[in-house]
């Protein structure tokens, strides 16, 4: 190279250099501004949803709609008069029924429904449903659904059954939604080999929507015969929703394929299970923003119940391997301020299980824990549920066929961070709920008089947990929180767990003695922040001594050969209890 040239190819690597350099910085650049992308809308949630817990739905069976009684009547047939005085009835009361896709909206989205919701369904396709009950339903414009066995559509063997032209009106009415009740209507579909359930479940579906031009995704299980395998099939085919004849409003379903329905003939009971579930549970959905504040303590006489209280911080829950004192949980959290957590499986004080009664999430364990127990979930139904995240509170019915697993609730609130089935739901809006609303879904011991623990939140937000320092039954405890300004409050396992913790202080116990400790726990609810007060100015208040407790009356032993005066009648049902069928295709 001529030393003339080398200028230039100093120059030259020096752009390519520069150039380099622009790259690597519009690179680092680009990185900088780089923002994860946003994560894919969450599918749409197909099962029943925790929002669907505000309302109580029943669904109603029905058969033919026959003009008369006759000798070859049975028992769940119902009248063209029985049927009007129904449906007046309906109007009278305002009884709103409602279509089954209003009846899905609700299920997986919470959609509002009018407060007394009503289902009408038909199975078996007979012709005294168009002959009969259409006319009634069109003049009250009542949708209503008819659930049809393809292999019997036209057929006049024994009743007459709606033929494809009949079906086809009722579908462009509107008004009918037609579902399927599988092909042959088999006497318990669960018995029957999988493949030949699969061939009555699939084929009903694909002959009915190329008969009647439209989507079938509803289905009834013959005499509401189902099992986990059959209800897999079911979805597997493409039904979005399915009835069985469990009794109980369409909320409490185990899930959205095994839909409670009640037989005509129970309407009282239906409307009496939803109305009772209205208030008893209450079905609510309550959310809250959580709102973070100095943890204050207070005490005082509220409703004639003297009451410690501590309010403010952000909530955590803590699950013990073992069982251990509120005061270790406050301690080895860092919190602030803690109280007793919910009910446990094994209450022994000398116990050492961390068993919980419900499903539980805890914030040091991060993992859902289900109850392994079905019998005790079932005795739980519409007690109350608390969920809560960084800056969200909640709480609303628990029902244990749908809620036992993690994925309704992160459905409902994607990033909860703790979850616990609890006792009673002691204060709705700021109301002490009653006596007979409390015996509902309560545990039968929450009249007995003991020291007792409840959470909840104040109007604003502010986590409030509070103890009795006194004995008290539920109802008593109740009044004394909504007393004290709470707005929605749930009760903590009681008795002896009963504990307070403000800083290094256990302000309340679940004994009269103030020296004794009470009973470890497994479970425990701590409050992260800063204390308002100084602990060791606080007085450790003096829980009044207990009265003594009358001894309870022991009922006398009968002799073998005695007998009551009087008993009560035994409780008949509408159907007779050799009915194992509700169907004749």
């Amino acid at each position: 190279m001529r030393l003339t040239q080398l200028p230039l190819f100093v120059f030259a690597c020096l752009a390519v250099g520069c150039g380099r350099a622009n790259v690597v910085a519009a690179e680092v650049e680009a990185a900088q501004a780089y923002t994860e992308p946003p994560e894919p809308p969450r599918p749409p949630y197909t099962d029943i949803c925790v929002r669907a817990q505000a309302s109580r739905i029943p669904v109603l069976m029905f058969h033919d709609v026959t003009a008369t009684r006759g000798h070859d009547s049975v028992w769940f047939d119902v009248t063209v008069d029985e049927f009007k005085a129904m449906v007046d009835r309906f109007v009278e009361d305002r009884i709103q029924p409602i279509s089954l896709e209003q009846l899905y909206a609700h299920l997986t989205r919470g959609a509002p429904v009018p407060e007394k919701a009503i289902v009408l369904t038909f199975d078996d396709n007979y012709q005294g449903v168009y002959d009969h009950a259409l006319p009634i339903l069109k003049a009250a414009n009542f949708p209503a659904a008819v659930f049809v066995h393809t292999n019997y559509v036209g057929s006049h063997d024994n009743r007459p059954k709606m033929d494809w032209p009949t079906l086809k009106e009722l579908v462009e009415g509107g008004l009918i939604t037609i579902g399927s009740h599988t092909l042959s209507h088999p006497d318990d579909i669960t018995q029957i080999p999988p493949s030949q359930q699969e061939r009555e479940i699939v084929d009903s579906k694909r002959i009915l929507e190329e008969h009647l031009g439209k989507t079938i995704d509803t289905f009834a299980y013959p005499d509401g015969k189902n099992d986990s395998a059959t209800q897999s099939i079911v979805r597997q085919a493409g039904y979005k929703m399915a009835f069985t004849m469990a009794n109980g409003p369409a909320e409490e379903s185990p899930n959205i394929v095994a839909i409670n329905r009640y037989i005509h003939t129970r309407l009282d009971r239906a409307l009496d299970d939803s109305s009772f579930a209205k208030t008893g549970a209450p079905a609510a959905v309550v959310e809250m923003s959580l709102q973070d504040a100095p943890i204050t303590y207070e005490s005082g006489v509220f409703a004639e119940v003297r009451l410690a209280l501590i309010k403010g911080g952000l909530p955590s829950t803590r699950r013990s391997t073992g069982r251990q004192g509120v005061l270790e949980f406050v301690k080895e959290s860092g919190a602030s301020a803690g109280v007793n957590g919910t009910f446990f499986a094994m209450a022994a004080i000398q116990g050492t299980s961390n068993e919980m009664v419900g499903p539980c999430f805890a914030s040091n364990e991060q993992r859902w824990v289900a109850d392994s127990v079905p019998e005790r979930l079932k005795k739980i139904v519409n007690r109350p549920m608390v969920v809560w995240g960084p800056r969200r509170f909640a709480i609303f019915p628990f029902q244990g066929g749908q809620m036992n697993g993690e994925e309704p609730i992160r459905d409902f609130m994607p990033d909860f961070t703790d979850a616990f089935v609890t006792g009673a739901w002691i204060v709705h809006q700021g109301i002490a709920r009653t006596r007979d609303e409390l015996e509902a879904f309560s545990a039968r011991d929450m009249k007995d008089p003991r020291h007792r623990s409840f959470f909840g939140v104040m109007p604003d937000g502010t986590a409030v947990a509070g103890a009795s320092l006194e004995s008290v039954g539920t109802p008593k405890l109740a009044e004394a929180a909504a007393a004290a300004g709470v707005r929605e409050a749930v009760m903590m396992d009681s008795g002896f767990s009963t504990s307070l913790v403000y800083g290094d202080k256990v302000l309340a116990s679940g004994h009269s003695t103030p020296t004794m400790p009470s009973r470890p726990v497994p479970h425990a609810i701590v409050l992260r922040g800063t204390l308002a007060q100084d602990p060791a100015t606080i007085a450790i208040p003096q829980p009044e001594p207990e009265r003594p407790r009358r001894k309870r009356r022991t009922k006398p032993v009968l002799a073998p050969d005695s007998s009551p005066s009087a008993a009560p009648p035994p409780d008949v049902p509408t159907p007779p209890d050799d009915a194992s069928s509700t169907s004749t295709p």
